[in-house]
């Protein structure tokens, strides 16, 4: 199976580029666990100085790939948080705010606008991210695409795809899929079915995120590059935290994830690779080094 051809810029051959770390990571951070019941999406309209701050670092630090902060800004999920603000102006700061910080530090990273699939379930599976509102503001923001992340099965992944294309029909797309711990999708079926999506949909580049941690993602990732000869992606989670002092503890810290990004990339010839959830500069930094000094990838 493959992906269709993709712009040079998009997916260089030779080595793979390097993401950013996890945007609600460094917010909560600033901000604290106790004000993110509001989530950290707001603050692109309400406190944009952190938000570009945090893009900036994550750059500084070696990141080619910048995500937005817009995982849970869909109208609905802002509505049910109390959030003010409309879904089309949260995406389209989010989106703005990774230009400015590209270009406070004379950068050309990648920038994608980030779609979250909320939490529907069964027929609601997808609802979220389907929102044309975040759609319509990541497009007007100037992203260089869109990346429809931790995906919790096909129904939704479809449901997205669809939505996106009925605003846009030629925007990149990225897909990144989430496993249960056996490695399966919690919404049923596994890296075959993936594959078999990313070939329909003729995404950009399909790959997994989040999940349990480096480690885990082994199995399921060589397997999906078995299935899937196209561009190729991963960004593990930093382990499954634990709640420390009031705040989340990660257990993977930034040389075990800079080595297992290094050999992952190597392996299974990733064009995209990095962490998710409790990945910080430091990690990207160390990614970075890790990245230089192995050469990056071999395209399978």
């Amino acid at each position: 199976m493959h992906g269709r051809a993709t712009d040079s810029r998009w997916l260089p051959e030779g080595g793979p580029l390097l993401l950013d770390g996890a945007a609600g990571t460094g917010l909560l951070a600033r901000i604290g666990e106790s004000a993110s019941g509001s989530g950290v999406e707001r603050l692109n309209l309400d406190d944009p100085v952190m938000v570009r701050a945090l893009h900036r670092e994550h750059l500084a630090a070696g990141a080619q790939v910048l995500r937005s902060n817009t995982f849970c800004s869909s109208a609905g999920e802002l509505s049910r948080r109390g959030v003010p603000h409309r879904a089309e102006d949260v995406a389209r700061a989010g989106a703005e705010l990774l230009r400015a910080a590209a270009r406070d530090l004379g950068a050309e990273p990648l920038c994608l606008g980030v779609i979250g699939p909320g939490s529907g379930t069964g027929e609601a599976s997808g609802e979220a991210g389907a929102d044309p509102r975040r759609i319509r503001g990541l497009l007007d923001g100037g992203v260089d695409g869109l990346l429809l992340e931790t995906l919790p099965g096909i129904r939704a992944a479809r449901r997205i795809v669809k939505a996106v294309r009925d605003e846009d029909g030629t925007v990149p797309l990225l897909s990144t899929f989430s496993l249960t711990e056996d490695g399966r999708l919690p919404e049923g079926g596994d890296v075959e079915d993936i594959a078999r999506f990313a070939a329909d949909f003729e995404v950009d580049l399909v790959g997994l995120n989040c999940s349990f941690g480096p480690a885990p993602m082994d199995g399921p990732l060589s397997a999906l590059r078995g299935a899937w000869r196209g561009p190729l992606g991963a960004w593990p989670n930093a382990g499954v935290p634990s709640l420390e002092d009031g705040g989340w503890a990660w257990p993977v810290d930034a040389e075990c994830m800079a080595a297992w990004c290094s050999s992952a990339a190597r392996s299974q010839g990733l064009r995209i690779v990095g962490g998710c959830c409790g990945t910080t500069t430091e990690h990207v930094a160390a990614i970075a080094a890790a990245l230089a000094q192995s050469g990056g990838s071999t395209p399978p």
